[in-house]
């Protein structure tokens, strides 16, 4: 079994390299992503396209739930031998991936179809962020972080300047009851989450806490601290007493949009999608700083995995990996949704510069890239059911089941048990 830590692949990319898939006969293949109508479906349309009319390769997008569904559904089809060719995988289950299913590492797929020249436009410390084990185990692709969005009009409202929203959760504690109250007594906050354990963990590790941390030579939770607990019950204080929507992904973002809650703390990739909805005056700031404690917010997104076993049909699925990661592509992506670009020549593109230049929701996600986090990924076989573990102890605490300190030592108990034995260094 495979052992490593992975990392994220930046891509500058050259086009020369995407015409070598043409073939007389029409290749196919299958690209999984979690890119919905109102989540970059469009966008990843636009790019299927583009790439056809580039190489002649039919690209068929095959859209999942969500990114712990589309690691569940991945393993049932390779166990019945159904191998899709291109997916997004995200970041926090790319040990999974590397100890538990089988991928074609980026090695293996420069020594089949080349590219040296592709990978080495990029810096050693972006390829070293999908190396698990010294190998790598796909192309970064997307990298986002959670901003805080928020209503103008609904500041304004309350006689409060939208220009200087506070920075703090103690400053936004304090002005939430005029908030609600000038807006017909609707929640002031709204913090999307779901089964990947994103925004908990941003919660924890803003409190000072850690998700995973290294012991004896063996990976343990950090989920029992007393950090944690504060974190976490930090969140669930809020939604108890009314000022904050409870509410995952997909009823969150409507309801921002609908004007049903004064602020979203959602991922930068939403930014375009929300931007294209509202009809109201619509800034963002950063992720609050929870009393002395350093911002420490999990970087999301994904990487691209090739799967895809049959040799054109491999070949065709390196090169749409290369296409949707050259500096067109990732222009293309990163406008259509949010992500924050990956290398300097995405920012220095034409498109990408008078776009960034207008757009001062975008800045803030790209600020907060010295405050950002890897995203948990629980090690070993059983990492799934650890991260379903935690979203268990996340719910219990935001219903007011439990006390967010009980919730949590109930979990850590559970997903040390689970993660046991998982070697670590440090």
């Amino acid at each position: 079994m495979r052992k490593s830590l992975v990392g994220l692949v930046l891509l500058a990319l050259a086009v020369m390299g995407f015409g070598a898939v043409q073939a007389q006969d029409t290749i196919t293949i299958e690209y999984w992503n979690i890119n919905n109508e109102g989540f970059g479906g469009p966008t990843v349309d636009l790019l299927v396209e583009q790439f056809a009319a580039e190489t002649g390769v039919v690209v068929e997008p095959r859209v999942q739930e969500s990114y712990p569904a589309l690691v569940q559904n991945l393993e049932t089809q390779l166990a019945g031998g159904n191998i899709p060719d291109v997916v997004q995988i995200g970041w926090p289950y790319v040990d999974y991936v590397y100890n538990n299913l089988p991928f074609i590492p980026v090695s293996e797929l420069v020594a089949s179809w080349g590219s040296d020249e592709y990978l080495a436009q990029f810096p050693e410390n972006v390829l070293n962020l999908t190396n698990v084990g010294g190998t790598n185990v796909g192309m970064a692709y997307s990298l986002s972080n959670p901003i805080m969005y928020y209503n103008a009009d609904m500041f304004v409202a309350a006689g409060l300047d939208p220009d200087t929203p506070p920075t703090t959760w103690e400053g936004w504690l304090e002005i939430a009851p005029a908030l609600s109250e000038a807006n017909g007594g609707i929640p002031v906050f709204n913090f999307g989450y779901g089964a990947d354990n994103w925004i908990v963990q941003a919660f924890i590790e803003s409190n000072g806490g850690n998700i995973l941390v290294c012991e004896n030579g063996e990976y343990q939770t950090g989920v029992g601290s007393a950090e944690a607990a504060a974190g976490l019950q930090a969140w669930a204080d809020v939604v108890l007493s009314g000022q904050s929507l409870n509410a995952g992904y997909a009823d969150a973002t409507p309801a921002f949009i609908a004007g049903e809650t004064v602020t979203y703390t959602y991922t930068i990739a939403g930014r375009g999608a929300i931007q294209s909805q509202v009809a109201y005056d619509l800034r963002a700031t950063t992720f609050p700083q929870f009393g002395e404690n350093p911002i420490r917010i999990p970087g999301g997104g994904n990487l691209l995995v090739v799967f895809a076993t049959d040799p054109a049909r491999q070949e065709a699925a390196w090169n749409f990996v290369q296409f949707l990661t050259s500096v067109e592509g990732l222009s293309e992506w990163t406008r259509g949704l949010g992500y924050v670009p990956l290398y300097d020549a995405v920012l220095e593109e034409e498109a990408y510069a008078e776009f960034i230049a207008d757009n001062p929701i975008q800045q803030v996600g790209n600020s907060q890239l010295p405050n950002m986090v890897r995203w948990t990924s629980f090690p070993g076989p059983n990492g799934l059911a650890a991260g379903e573990a935690l979203f268990r102890a996340t719910q219990a605490a935001l219903g007011g089941e439990l006390p967010a300190v009980e919730a949590l030592a109930a979990a850590a108990e559970e997903i040390n048990g689970l993660i046991a034995g998982q070697a670590c260094e440090g």
